[in-house]
């Protein structure tokens, strides 16, 4: 019985056509077009705001597919910029960011779950200051865009929120919100 079975399977894989997987297309960041924004309230003043540049992501999605199957970053947090020398010094000290030591911060998002044809959930990690906590982003908008000469571009809108406090920067509590919030502008370039 067995022996029949496994000839019957046999014979039907020899007889159907094969089917082949959809490939994975790899995409890369460009810097230049590439950024995140980080937001926090300050007590009687307005909110403060500082960009971080991505240093490097790679996503991956199926062929012919915008939505991806995983998305890793890195960010340069030496290079924190809120438009305030000081400040800046400030944030990329011990009490906040501590850059000498942790110069970059890392996100790695591997369960994604599709919320419309161009929209989706990334639940994933943040590493920052040598400290990881679970991060969920919200993808606002996800598209192919074209560009002369031929070359494939997807661009990705992100929303997400972590608490400062999670990694370690609880300095200046109760002047400085302890909620931070990002905004990932990643525009990618096939491989």
């Amino acid at each position: 019985m067995r022996l029949a079975a496994l000839t019957l399977a046999v014979l039907c894989a020899a007889a159907s056509p094969a089917v082949s997987a959809r490939a994975d297309v790899e995409w890369r960041a460009d810097p230049a077009r590439s950024s995140v924004t980080l937001t926090v309230s300050r007590l009687l003043a307005p909110r403060v705001t500082g960009h971080l540049p991505i240093a490097y992501a790679n996503v991956v999605t199926g062929d012919g597919a915008t939505i991806p199957r995983s998305v890793v970053a890195r960010l340069d947090a030496a290079a924190l910029d809120t438009g305030d020398a000081a400040r800046d010094a400030q944030l990329r000290g011990g009490a906040f960011f501590n850059t000498r030591a942790y110069p970059a911060i890392d996100f790695s998002g591997r369960r994604i779950v599709p919320t419309s044809p161009h929209a989706f959930a990334i639940d994933g990690t943040l590493t920052m200051r040598g400290v990881t906590h679970p991060l969920h982003l919200d993808v606002h908008e996800a598209g192919e865009l074209g560009e002369p000469g031929g070359a494939r571009r997807i661009r990705y809108i992100a929303s997400g929120r972590f608490r400062r406090s999670d990694f370690g920067m609880t300095s200046l509590r109760g002047l400085v919100g302890n909620t931070v919030a990002l905004t990932i502008v990643l525009e990618t370039v096939s491989r």
